[in-house]
């Protein structure tokens, strides 16, 4: 069973990259200096969405998530907003 964030029909169109520009364009107009994201592993979408906006992971957490009636792992990526 797979999280979906956004509806199963949206998916592929660009919408969570939209949302994540908003987001940092918010963030950074705060003045906030970092921006962390939590991704529950494996998750390549997840991956792959943070670090096209420059996230670098920089922790890796073994079994300290629990999802779907199981132990993940938890990886943190952070971005450097200003």
């Amino acid at each position: 069973m797979k999280l979906q964030f956004i509806h199963l029909d949206a998916t592929g169109k660009g919408i969570g990259t939209k949302l994540y520009q908003e987001l940092i364009e918010r963030l950074t107009k705060l003045d906030l200096h970092v921006a962390i994201g939590g991704i529950s592993l494996p998750n390549d979408e997840s991956i792959a969405l943070h670090e096209k906006f420059g996230f670098e992971k920089v922790a890796h957490f073994k079994e300290v998530g629990y999802k779907f009636n199981k132990w993940v792992d938890v990886g943190y990526w952070e971005l450097i907003l200003n």
